[in-house]
């Protein structure tokens, strides 16, 4: 679903006209269709004189650049407008994950925001290691979810229903501690991963069932 959904929010946008405003347009998009319209303008007086692009060469090559990749970049940032319109109406009985660095086996989390999302296992962390008070973010090794074992029953069911939005499902396990998360990540338009909080073990109900199925 999030391959696709990615795939239909950038042909959407693709298929929009760069120069002309529509009404989802941030303030980003607005300053970077006024850039173009510069551009073109500049290339044309380019294009006209010879002279003056020779001596405004830096500039014209500046101008050129612009042409070649703003219009990508406007159609990628109303893409990902288009799904944080899409999150906000599918996704809101999810809790984001807000990580800050990751790599294949791990991410972190700043511990000011796991307090938030997830007060019982912010308070459990420092009584199991030393380790709490030196570190600003807290870090969680993470398991693809057909490689871990002994899942509870309502947490498979959740998983399984949840594909229909997730790119993928993987289990994480806060270090030093046992009661993992089952977490449902996405990959935006721009890019960018993005992971919600689907079960916590550690209270053993995060959400109503039917939202899952």
């Amino acid at each position: 679903m999030s391959a696709n959904l990615t795939e239909q929010l950038l042909e959407q946008a693709a298929k929009a006209s760069v120069s002309d405003e529509i009404e989802s347009d941030d303030n980003l998009v607005r300053v970077w269709q006024d850039e173009l319209r510069d551009a073109n303008e500049k290339r044309q007086v380019y294009a006209s004189d010879a002279e003056v692009e020779r001596a405004f060469r830096a500039d014209a090559r500046h101008t050129q650049a612009v042409l070649a990749t703003l219009p990508a970049r406007i159609a990628t940032r109303r893409a990902e407008i288009a799904y944080e319109r899409w999150a906000k109406e599918n996704l809101s009985a999810f809790q984001e994950i807000p990580v800050v660095s990751k790599d294949k086996s791990f991410a972190s989390v700043p511990k000011a925001q796991l307090e938030r999302l997830a007060p019982e296992l912010a308070t459990a962390i420092p009584r199991k290691s030393a380790l709490w008070a030196d570190w600003s973010v807290w870090n969680f090794k993470r398991h693809r979810l057909n490689r871990f074992k002994a899942l509870p029953a309502e947490a498979v069911q959740r998983a399984r229903g949840s594909l229909h939005y997730f790119e993928r499902v993987e289990v994480w396990q806060a270090v030093g501690m046992a009661d993992p998360w089952l977490v449902g990540a996405m990959r935006t338009p721009s890019g960018r991963e993005r992971f919600y909080l689907l079960y916590d073990w550690g209270l053993e109900t995060t959400l109503d069932r039917d939202l899952l199925r």
